[in-house]
């Protein structure tokens, strides 16, 4: 308890329509934006590091790990929502699903995983890091669905989740402190 965590959205992706989402890597700007985070040494302090399994959250702090020495620790619940059996999505389709699953939580839309489902699962993992771990600091490598909705719930404001996810990009970041939102990731 008593933990501070770092939550990073993970860096822009290279979009791959033959590819399901869960799989898409970082794209060259991704890449230079994971190189910035650990060249700006916002997370020097960390103690641990943990990222979805998703290559994308994994190579945003997989840098940041080797400058510090650390281990990541890859977890399967805090991955995204999972879109990958409703198939790829232009962006104004993309776009309009998102607020769907946002504003209609405990539905499904394009065969993709309830929002509920996805903050249910991340909240417990957090919170069993929570409890899990004393006074450390935690770097949270992950993606902006399932973050924004965290945020979202701990401010009471998951009525906001959609508004609030179009305020922030590839490479954001926040903190909780004992179940409180001390920087939001929403600008």
């Amino acid at each position: 308890m008593n933990n501070t965590f770092y939550f990073l959205r993970h860096g822009e992706t290279k979009i791959d329509k033959n590819t399901p989402v869960s799989k898409w890597i970082l794209s060259e700007a991704g890449k230079i934006q994971a190189e910035r985070v650990a060249k700006e040494g916002i997370f020097d302090d960390v103690d641990l590091i943990f990222s979805s399994t998703e290559a994308k959250a994994y190579k945003t702090v997989l840098l940041t790990a080797e400058k510090l020495g650390k281990k990541i620790i890859k977890l399967e619940a805090i991955c995204e929502i999972n879109r990958d059996n409703g198939g790829f999505l232009e962006m104004e389709e993309y776009k309009k699903t998102i607020e769907q699953c946002l504003k209609n939580p405990d539905k499904s839309f394009n065969s993709w995983e309830t929002a509920n489902h996805a903050l249910e699962r991340f909240s417990k993992q957090i919170s069993e890091l929570d409890k899990e771990c004393s006074n450390k600091k935690i770097l949270v490598a992950g993606h902006g669905f399932t973050i924004n909705m965290y945020f979202a719930k701990l401010l009471g404001v998951l009525d906001k989740a959609y508004e609030r996810l179009g305020r922030n990009d590839f490479v954001d970041w926040g903190i909780v402190r004992n179940q409180a939102v001390v920087k939001d990731i929403a600008k």
